[in-house]
């Protein structure tokens, strides 16, 4: 088997349980060239997330309720990655949840030849791209975190020895943008320039990370339409609006509170932006 010729995998899971799979991703390469790109949505067990996993990777249950579970997709891809060399950064963490959630499903689990770039270089991925200069598009989503492996698997094939001057030392906040909305904001707006808008008196959460402006500034603007802003959604709640990696409890309680008769309504960013336009 040529080490030129691999599939780079790399797996997101929705909480702690190694069986949480919810989002597979991978890179076929052959004689050191990509052909081919895959990438899966996994609805996990309940489609139960927590909210720090939901915050790294920015997939959430509304994301995959709709989506297929495991052995649906595991059909589909086995053919890929079976008699293949699996190339996976921090191959520990992946092949032990790949291998643990086969087991929970009761499918029988292949043989995996498997090289680790975590064990070649002692990097983590986003560190490792930068030594090698690689262009990593959106680190934790699964497809993008494969094709960066495979690009590093390649360079360090050729030879090419991790810099590690290029390394930078930032750290990201993952739960930038996922701060409580507090103080005036809460309290709704006596005086309506248009009371005929889709949030006038209407209850409205905030949940997840908006990508076009801040929590408190989408606050702002609904409150001016003379909205009343909650942090937390109850039976009474109108709109909730969700952003990147929504906060599992808040999704569930929607699901709670409609089933038992409330007319709770979610809206994407998109959407959210689209009321606001109209209702100006």
């Amino acid at each position: 088997m040529s080490t030129l010729s691999f599939v780079a995998l790399d797996v997101e899971t929705a909480n702690n349980n190694q069986t949480s799979i919810c989002q597979i991703g991978y890179v076929i390469v052959n004689n050191g060239q990509i052909i081919g790109e895959k990438c899966f949505l996994v609805q996990p067990p309940g489609n139960e997330y927590e909210a720090r996993h939901s915050c790294i990777h920015g997939i959430d249950a509304l994301q995959t309720r709709n989506q297929p579970t495991f052995p649906e997709i595991w059909n589909r891809i086995e053919p890929d990655l079976t008699n293949r060399l699996l190339v996976i950064h921090n191959a520990s963490f992946d092949i032990s949840v790949l291998n643990a959630t086969l087991d929970y499903y009761g499918i029988s689990k292949p043989c995996f030849q498997v090289e680790c770039t975590y064990r070649k270089t002692g990097l983590n991925l986003k560190s490792l791209a930068e030594s090698l200069q690689i262009e990593m598009h959106k680190h934790h989503d699964a497809l993008s975190d494969a094709r960066t492996c495979a690009k590093a698997y390649l360079k360090l094939l050729n030879g090419e020895t991790p810099k590690q001057d290029l390394i930078s030392n930032s750290k990201s906040d993952l739960f930038a943008g996922h701060e409580r909305l507090t103080g005036n904001i809460l309290k709704p707006k006596s005086e309506v320039a248009n009371p005929c808008n889709p949030f006038f008196h209407k209850k409205v959460v905030f949940t997840g990370v908006l990508q076009t402006m801040s929590r408190e500034n989408a606050a702002c603007l609904v409150q001016e339409m003379g909205a009343d802003i909650d942090t937390s959604i109850n039976k009474k709640t109108d709109f909730v609006i969700v952003g990147q990696g929504a906060g599992p409890s808040k999704l569930k309680k929607i699901d709670e509170f409609n089933s038992s008769g409330s007319s709770i309504k979610t809206l994407t960013e998109v959407e959210f932006l689209s009321k606001i336009e109209n209702g100006l």
